[in-house]
């Protein structure tokens, strides 16, 4: 008769992810693969004494999370992975990936097993694939309020022309100017458009969210941004909170809706305005205010500002073309984070956006061991 115990025992001694049976009930590792060793360093049959160890070189901004997560592991009620870091003297931070699984022996013994992978070469992809989209969203959008301005100003020469040559411009001359007028136009509403399809397909993309602190996934855009001031001769500054806040984000949504934000900002506030965005934390929640001195928004537009083809749609100041379609499409990513948008726009006050993100749960703290 096949042995199968024995043959799940030989295709586990041969994985190269670590495999391991925690015994809760008496709080002991009961196996571990080989790939303990290879994986993690240490000796399979000093597992359970290298465990504090083990444990004690988790990132200190994951332990509490990890805490969290054990604590709802061991009463069978979550079986998702979860992802943490481990540091290591001298070295860069790996990230290991853990798979759970629990079981309740009809004697009452609680058992849990699960594999542990390092996925640190996948985070740093993903890392630097979120940083260069962030890097080019943010250029893409400061250069294009620099070159719409040009050609708006191109089309408005045009116009200029047009009415104060004297004696009336011949035939030829008018064509020209209409030619100039016409290409203008076309140009900014293709940079626009560009910019709008762009926002759209990023929104549109499936949601793919991971624990990231805040700070670091925001400060990409903001720092962009602010290098880019210079274009559109606005006054742009921005500030960070001092302590790391973990969300749960889908990190190229979220920096597109920053993105966004900023942008409708520079639309209506005219040049040499000024431009905050404010990151900080709040009660369960992180923070995101864009804040504007620019013109206010009427208030009998605002109930439908964040509704898809809005009737409060305006061009801005320099007539920029707008969809209606860019708030709304802000507010449907941030719902998906189950976090809320908000606005407050006063006479002389300019307006402030407020995006509200809950930060990533983790109620009270268990040891892990």
């Amino acid at each position: 008769m096949f042995d199968f115990a024995s043959f799940f025992l030989e295709q586990a001694e041969a994985n190269a992810r670590v495999q391991f049976v925690y015994n809760l009930t008496d709080h002991h590792v009961a196996f571990v693969n080989t790939a303990y060793e290879r994986v993690l360093h240490g000796t399979q049959a000093q597992v359970n004494n290298e465990l504090p160890a083990l444990l004690g070189r988790l990132h200190p901004d994951d332990r509490v999370y990890l805490a969290h997560y054990w604590r709802m592991w061991s009463k069978g009620l979550i079986s998702d992975e979860v992802e943490v870091r481990l540091q290591s003297p001298g070295q860069p931070d790996e990230w290991f990936c853990l798979t759970p699984y629990y079981r309740k022996t009809a004697s009452g013994t609680v058992w849990l097993s699960g594999t542990l992978h390092n996925i640190t070469v996948t985070k740093q992809y993903q890392q630097n694939a979120d940083l260069f989209n962030s890097r080019k969203n943010a250029t893409l959008d400061m250069l294009s309020h620099d070159l719409s301005g040009a050609f708006i100003m191109v089309e408005q020469i045009a116009d200029y022309l047009r009415q104060e040559i004297k004696p009336e411009p011949d035939g030829e001359m008018l064509k020209m100017l209409d030619v100039l007028a016409s290409t203008s136009q076309d140009s900014v509403k293709m940079i626009r458009d560009l910019i709008n399809l762009e926002f759209l397909a990023s929104a549109n993309s499936a949601l793919k969210r991971d624990r990231v602190n805040i700070g670091d996934v925001l400060g990409v855009p903001l720092e962009q941004l602010e290098h880019g001031q210079r274009l559109t001769r606005h006054h742009f500054s921005y500030s960070l909170p001092a302590a790391p806040l973990y969300a749960d984000l889908d990190v190229n949504k979220v920096a597109q809706v920053l993105i966004n934000l900023v942008n409708n900002a520079i639309k209506f506030t005219p040049d040499a305005g000024t431009i905050t965005v404010r990151v900080e934390p709040g009660p369960g929640c992180v923070r995101v205010h864009v804040i504007d001195d620019g013109i206010r928004i009427p208030l009998e537009m605002q109930p439908y500002l964040f509704d898809r083809f809005t009737r409060a749609r305006r061009p801005g100041l320099r007539g920029e073309h707008t969809t209606g379609l860019g708030l709304a499409t802000c507010k449907t990513v941030v719902e998906w984070h189950r976090g809320t948008i908000s606005v407050v726009s006063a006479e002389g006050q300019g307006s402030t956006f407020t995006v509200e993100l809950p930060l990533s749960e983790v109620i009270g703290s268990v040891p892990v061991a």
